[in-house]
């Protein structure tokens, strides 16, 4: 695992001329400043993000405030300030070079070769739309350029994980660039160790390629083609359990007294399958148009991917549950910007709409049953049909009221339109003998409308220093559970107010950004397992407040030191739920119980030192450490179900050519070894709970050479 950031320097010739690059980001879809940017944003340029390997969100969760991450089964959990996603739809928008992420590919593969990464902290329901309760993480990719130019990276860590990565930047002719990107990541030896014989778990093997392709069809117009292509697995795609089974368990299913549950960190007796094939295709087509009163961005956006999974969903060595799932899903999106300015007014308009088309189909055998179920038994759920229509349109402005004032505003109108067709059965495994209807086929149609807004102003109280005040809102978008039958939920709303600080300090040398926050949260969606299935049912409410400091300074020309602290208070507001590990408990009332992923502390602090550059090259060492306190998984607080307070240390030693054509870096994440769950889920079948861990110490080296 990696930590927090340390930034870039952008060193002058004496220390005291030492200051923290700027990164530009495209948060509000325009370049600025991540400094100019009236919201809590964490901007990683180029440089750190190489430096230090990362490349999708389960690096990023180190490097920005109040961002939490976690792998259940393949699902990711991605969190801001308490805020993201139990099961379903995503809670935090993901976005890869301006388009929409429906599912979890680039968490789970990762995107290589990145320009920069920007975490936008709070709802993003104006620009960003549909289930950006959260906030948004835009990972954007490096450009073709019109230089010849490329690089090699290659690595080897301990479990054998063999790392390359291929860049080729070839322009052909003044108004067409290219760039190629080839990924292969392997690791052969899993990170979670089989005591009973069977597979290691969280083993992988991943290739992806990327062409991007940018051409000037006018002095005014670009048009640009981003290909990108992906197949592997299983990465992250196991769970052990936790506890062992209770004693309502065993007396369901008395063979779980004979199950071996080993509880050491990163251990498994599973003997079933383990094994996952996910493709996935995208292609993207981006004009850019400057106009004498603005510029017009179209992206057009198709994706496509196949995921099909083979798990022992039990995660012992019986063959208590065993699963298959086949998922299909293709995505078209279009969205319109207009942005431009009009005297002291900043403006930006758009129009959005996707087109998402999926069905999957779920199979579960129980060889020697599962209470009431008898052995020999099979539950198949089919989901041939689940149709997503979303549209919408927006708008945002800027008014420099005055030299130092600024006012904002903005309004998003937003339709889902959601048909999902499903049917349930079960029946005999032998000859695969359906007898009995558990759902019978049915059709659900829904819709929702939502219109979301911000409005805030921005003061310049001196040079590089400026504060703010904003109210927005968001909405993530209801559902259908296709493990019952007529049982949807509804969306969730965010309204959220806050308020922050911005400077540059002696003579841009350091920075320092601040956040205070409180959100009114209605319709939480809160995952439910009960049985083997899992179930999105709505809380009444929850209230999330907390403050956010985030800074870097640099010393002088070879010291730097960054760091970053949260405190979040996330709880439950009115909520009645019956725990179904405790059922004896009754309805719990669960108003002032914690969020999931909302540890109440969480800090980071690094500290790099970097050499002069001599005729032997340049030197550079860094150490970043993360800390964060109790994390609950659940609803209801107990200890079981939680992550007790940990640290993680990661440490790199780099060595670049006195050209910069070529580098090595040593490099330990999770240095101390440290053994934390990222994910946890109950499952009442067992009487018990499951999870998934993060990951242990890894060490290794990488090599890169530029050209």
């Amino acid at each position: 695992m990696t930590s927090a950031s340390v930034p870039t320097l952008a060193v002058a010739a004496t220390p005291e001329a030492a200051t923290i690059s700027e990164v530009i980001v495209t948060a509000q879809r325009r370049s600025e400043s991540v400094q100019d940017v009236p919201a809590a944003v964490t901007a990683l340029g180029q440089t750190e993000l190489a430096q230090r390997g990362v490349a999708d969100v389960a690096n990023l969760q180190f490097a920005a405030p109040s961002l939490t991450f976690g792998r259940n089964l393949g699902e990711t959990i991605i969190s801001i300030r308490g805020v993201g996603r139990s099961v379903g739809q995503p809670g935090v928008a993901v976005n890869v070079d301006g388009v929409y992420q429906p599912r979890d590919t680039p968490m789970a593969v990762g995107v290589p070769d990145l320009e920069r990464a920007e975490v936008l902290r709070g709802p993003q329901g104006t620009l960003y739309g549909r289930n950006a309760n959260g906030g948004a993480v835009n990972f954007i990719t490096a450009a073709p350029s019109d230089t010849l130019s490329g690089y090699v990276v290659a690595s080897y860590a301990t479990y054998d994980e063999r790392h390359l990565e291929a860049v080729a930047n070839v322009p052909l002719g003044p108004r067409v660039r290219t760039r190629l990107v080839v990924d292969s990541d392997v690791r052969e030896d899993g990170f979670v160790e089989n005591v009973a014989g069977g597979k290691d778990l969280d083993r992988f093997h991943m290739l992806s390629g990327r062409l991007r392709v940018d051409v000037d069809l006018a002095p005014d117009l670009t048009l640009g083609l981003n290909l990108n292509a992906f197949n592997g697995g299983p990465k992250g795609d196991y769970y052990v359990m936790t506890t062992p089974p209770s004693a309502a368990g065993v007396a369901a299913n008395p063979y779980l007294a004979t199950a071996v549950v080993p509880l050491q960190p990163w251990r498994t007796s599973a003997k079933g399958a383990a094994g996952s094939d996910r493709t996935y295709v995208s292609a993207a087509v981006t004009l850019d148009w400057k106009l004498p009163f603005g510029k017009l961005k179209s992206i057009t956006a198709y994706q496509r991917m196949r995921n099909v999974w083979d798990q022992d969903r039990d995660g012992v060595d019986l063959p208590i549950v065993d699963s298959r799932a086949d998922e299909h899903a293709h995505t078209l999106t279009q969205e319109f910007d207009l942005s431009g300015d009009a005297g002291p007014i900043d403006w930006v308009a758009g129009l959005y709409y996707m087109a998402d088309r999926s069905k999957q189909d779920t199979f579960f055998a129980f060889p020697l049953g599962f209470a009431p179920l008898p052995p020999g038994f099979f539950l198949h759920f089919g989901n041939p049909r689940s149709d997503t229509d979303a549209y919408a349109a927006f708008g945002d402005v800027t008014w420099k009221a005055t030299d130092r004032l600024r006012l904002i505003g903005g309004l998003r109108w937003s339709r889902d339109e959601l048909t999902v067709v499903h049917h349930n059965d079960a029946g005999l495994l032998a000859g695969r003998v359906s007898l009995l209807d558990v759902c019978p086929a049915q059709r659900d149609d829904l819709a929702w409308d939502s219109v979301t807004y911000r409005a805030g102003a921005q003061y310049q109280l001196a040079e590089r220093r400026q504060a703010y005040v904003t109210v927005s809102n968001g909405f993530k978008s209801g559902g259908v559970n296709l493990s019952g039958c007529d049982n949807p939920f509804n969306p969730e709303k965010i309204t959220s107010y806050e308020a922050g600080f911005k400077g540059q300090f002696l003579d841009g040398r350091a920075r320092l950004n601040l956040a205070g926050f409180w959100y009114d949260y209605q319709d939480f969606q809160l995952a439910q397992v009960v049985g083997i299935a899992a179930r999105i049912t709505n809380a009444a409410s929850a209230t999330v407040k907390g403050v956010e400091a985030e800074g870097q300074w640099a010393l002088d020309d070879h010291w730097t030191v960054n760091g970053g602290v949260t405190w979040l208070d996330a709880r439950f507001g009115s909520f009645t739920n019956t725990d179904s590990l405790n059922p004896q408990l009754g309805p719990q009332n669960l108003d002032g119980r914690r969020l999931p992923n909302a540890p109440e502390w969480s800090g980071s602090l690094g500290l790099a030192y970097r050499t002069e550059t001599t005729e032997r090259g340049r030197l550079t060492a860094r150490a970043d450490v993360t800390a964060r306190s109790r994390i609950f998984f659940r609803e209801f607080n107990m200890p079981a179900e939680s992550q007790a307070g940990y640290a993680v240390v990661a440490a790199n030693l780099i060595w670049d050519s006195p050209d910069e054509r070529y580098s090595v870096r040593l490099f330990a994440n999770n240095l101390f070894d440290q053994a934390y769950w990222e994910s946890m889920l109950a499952v009442d079948g067992f009487g018990a709970l499951e999870g998934t861990y993060g990951a242990p110490r890894q060490v290794g080296v990488e090599l890169r050479a530029r050209f």
